[in-house]
């Protein structure tokens, strides 16, 4: 097959060759850089990495088959997770740019994909630093004598013998104390100045992180990336010393079962932690990948990232559950082992504010685990959440207006923290915590699964169309994509509509019905075909091919090896290895493979991560029926008991971590 059916003609040759002067001819050349490669990774390692890595993906490995789970979402990692990472990282780089002139440098119409982005991660930052806020207060408490959120603080002169059930309402006594939630029946409109005090706190520390710009920032990650991994590393080895510890870690991933690879579930699990962990979509990546020199290895840095973030989480599993196994050894003595298993669930919230903290002060010397677990937890999500504002004034200050009426960055930084800080104060109000699942559910269930939707369709499929339609004729291309979201669509809906238990596996009646309608629209629009090409195997490449991601992965490659030529065998073969190079497949896997995993994530709704308990859906969550109605159920329509300590717990998606 000649290998000019898979390149681009001359005119869009010479195109790729001098895309880069002609796309930053209007940017600026003192931009700023990172001090350091080191920083860089660094800093995008600790946005990625977040609280979800200690509070989340542990207690998905031991509900999903151990070591199952974790297989699959190497799976997801290397076929989702990568290729986006990739792709943010490059449109950063190559376009000296924050996410709207990133996208708007591809074509004017994407700057709305830029915008969408980090105006969806500076509203998820005002809650998230509210979060932030309950870790900085039980950090301080952790200093004092008698802890608070032991049942020891009630009364410190007794010296009476307390149970693991004591110790576990203590902790969620406090908890509820702290966030200041009311019951649907006793809601006053209080607010909580505790909490303010604490989210004040929060906001002066990513002030001074980020006021100056990334020079500052290049030295703050030295410590907000490093110390909460040394942190879990300390912890682990603390925990691997108490009784149950063994326990514990075999819950985690002693027992693997490779069955769990044939739930739906599992796999939809996966791709969802995996696009919340890594931080996709928020403008986070871009923009700090928008300070890098333009020839820095991208496709490396794509691969130490989120490696880096996988290995964070895999070590957090081990001090989590190291610790959850010597608090069920607690249990055991006054409970059956059925109400202590329950233990071995605990995620989210639970997880964070009430199971490990009934875990520390059951422990010897309470305070050092206490200081040490919570400043773990301020540590994971400062950087998370000063990089979410970097996104927001990195926008800022590549906007035009930016350059009519200049402005220093102390002052930008200082009026976009301020205004976070006033959004912050309506989570402060004891409806604040029922308000916060709201908006965590539809910004990261609807907003942040249809931006990278749109991503992946803009640089998939709408990107290098003109290219299409010279080739092979506007209305082939157009049938073509018509048809094959169509395919989508209904593959989807018919494959989820069936309930799992029953004998009838509908799952594959999608798939078939989803990949006729797509044979379908690619034979007709081969057919219906005019243009300059006439062999059919060159019109199926033009219609189906995956240009303008290609076009990308060559701009990537022909930089860092010159002599690389596209469509050679040897010099594909060499892009499979060689960590500087983009392989073959990122196109095929950004146009094709993205979307319907999306497409599966965002359908179903008994997987979305920010549900605080499944009882939100009013009818039986395995049919068709439900699922819809599902996504009009409110998040605060179940019972008001279940603030998090319920069997299915709330656990905030948008930065999952």
């Amino acid at each position: 097959m000649p290998s000019s059916w898979f390149t681009l003609p001359t005119e869009i040759q010479a195109m790729e060759d001098g895309i880069e002067q002609d796309l930053l001819a209007n940017r600026e050349e003192n931009r700023e850089k990172w001090s350091s490669q080191f920083s860089f990774l660094l800093a995008t390692v600790g946005s990625a990495v977040g609280l979800g890595n200690i509070w989340r993906f542990p207690s998905l490995v031991a509900t999903h088959g151990g070591g199952a789970f974790i297989f699959a979402y190497v799976i997801v990692l290397l076929f989702i997770g990568l290729p986006m990472m990739t792709l943010e990282l490059t449109l950063g780089q190559k376009f000296q740019g924050g996410d709207v002139d990133a996208f708007g440098s591809i074509n004017p119409r994407f700057r709305g994909i830029g915008v969408a982005s980090v105006v969806t991660s500076f509203i998820a930052s005002t809650y998230y630093t509210v979060i932030l806020s309950w870790a900085a207060i039980y950090f301080f408490e952790s200093f004092v004598p008698n802890l608070p959120y032991s049942i020891h603080s009630s009364n410190p002169s007794d010296n009476a013998t307390y149970s693991y059930a004591d110790y576990q309402r203590g902790a969620e006594a406090h908890f509820n104390a702290t966030h200041g939630a009311a019951e649907s029946d006793q809601i006053h409109g209080s607010f909580n100045w505790r909490v303010f005090g604490a989210l004040l706190f929060i906001w002066v520390c990513i002030y001074l992180c980020i006021f100056k710009g990334i020079k500052v920032v290049s030295h703050v990650v030295k410590v907000t990336a490093i110390a909460p991994v040394v942190i879990i590393i300390i912890l682990s080895v603390m925990a691997s010393f108490k009784a149950g510890a063994v326990g514990g870690i075999s819950y985690y991933i002693g027992k693997i079962d490779w069955t769990a690879l044939n739930n739906r579930d599992i796999w939809i699990a996966a791709i969802g932690q995996v696009f919340f962990s890594l931080g996709l979509c928020m403008g986070c990546i871009t923009a700090y990948s928008s300070f890098n020199p333009k020839e820095q290895n991208i496709s490396r840095d794509g691969k130490i990232i989120c490696f880096s973030d996988m290995a964070v989480s895999i070590m957090a599993g081990f001090c989590v559950y190291e610790m959850l196994g010597f608090v069920k050894l607690q249990c055991l003595d006054t409970e059956t082992e059925e109400v202590c298993d329950k233990i071995y669930a605990a995620g989210g919230f639970k997880l964070a504010f009430v199971s490990y903290p009934a875990g520390v002060a059951m422990s010897s010397n309470p305070n050092l685990w206490g200081i040490l677990f919570f400043g773990c937890l301020f540590f994971l999500g400062i950087d998370s959440a000063f990089s979410m504002i970097i996104a927001f004034t990195t926008v800022i200050d590549d906007a035009w207006f930016s350059k009519k009426f200049p402005l220093k960055k102390p002052v930008v930084t200082g009026i976009v923290c301020g205004v976070g800080f006033l959004l912050g104060f309506v989570f402060l109000f004891d409806t604040g915590f029922d308000l916060m699942d709201v908006v965590d559910n539809y910004l990261s269930n609807w907003c942040l699964m249809l931006i990278g939707f749109v991503q992946a369709v803009a640089c998939g499929w709408v990107y290098q169309a003109p290219y299409q339609f010279r080739r092979v004729g506007k209305f082939s291309v157009v049938l073509y994509d018509i048809c094959f979201f169509v395919a989508i669509t209904l593959g989807v809906i018919i494959a989820l509509s069936g309930n799992k238990d029953s004998d009838v596996d509908v799952i594959w009646v999608g798939v078939f019905i989803g990949m006729f309608v797509w044979v379908f629209g690619l034979v007709s629009a081969v057919l219906l075909s005019k243009g300059r090409v006439s062999s059919y195997p060159e019109k199926v490449w033009c219609i189906a091919g995956w240009h303008g991601p290609d076009m990308i992965r060559r701009m990537v490659n022909k930089q860092y090896v010159p002599d690389w030529e596209p469509n050679s065998v040897t010099d594909e073969g060499k892009a499979f290895y060689r960590h500087e190079l983009i392989a073959a497949p990122f196109g095929f896997l950004i146009k094709y493979i993205i979307l319907p995993c999306y497409s599966c994530w965002w359908a179903l709704p008994s997987t979305r991560i920010s549900r605080r308990h499944t009882g939100a859906f009013p009818f039986p969550t395995t049919s068709w029926e439900s699922w819809w109605w599902g996504w009009w159920s409110p998040a605060w329509s179940s019972s008001s008991s279940s603030r998090g300590y319920g069997t299915t717990l709330r656990m905030p998606a948008t930065r999952a971590g």
